[in-house]
């Protein structure tokens, strides 16, 4: 898997977003080798999807080794819209395309806009949006 460097546009339900929120911020501890709690709203969902799995040996599978690559943001004015932004080190579109599927299906059958980022300076580009 390549990665790359995108903002992609989505609009997942609340809870939804919800479940994406707490699976970044897991993610962040987990890179940040802190010990990561689990949101209980995203545990509640894995749970329910893999009910005879340790929710952590799934959310570890799904995020995969290294850094988060990518960050989560709002979009003014646009209702429940939301940004996933890549980092520096950038993130593979099927990878996103994989958390999507397991955390926030709905969002896959609502449009989407993909923008690919031509960096020309990578230090511009700024990690956390929330």
């Amino acid at each position: 898997m390549r990665r790359r460097q995108f903002r992609l546009l989505l609009e997942p339900a609340p809870q939804e977003v919800v479940c994406l929120t707490q699976l970044h911020r897991y993610a962040g501890d987990v890179a940040g080798r802190r010990r990561a709690p689990i949101g209980e709203e995203l545990d509640q969902h894995i749970a329910g999807l893999f009910p005879q799995r340790d929710p952590r040996q799934v959310l570890d599978g799904l995020l995969g080794k290294g850094g988060v690559g990518w960050s989560l943001g709002t979009v003014p004015g646009q209702g429940r819209s939301l940004i996933i932004l890549t980092t520096e080190a950038g993130v593979a579109v099927s990878a996103i395309a994989r958390i999507l599927e397991q955390i926030a299906p709905g969002a896959l059958l609502r449009p989407m806009i993909y923008e690919p980022l031509l960096l020309e300076n990578p230090s511009e580009h700024c990690g956390s949006l929330h």
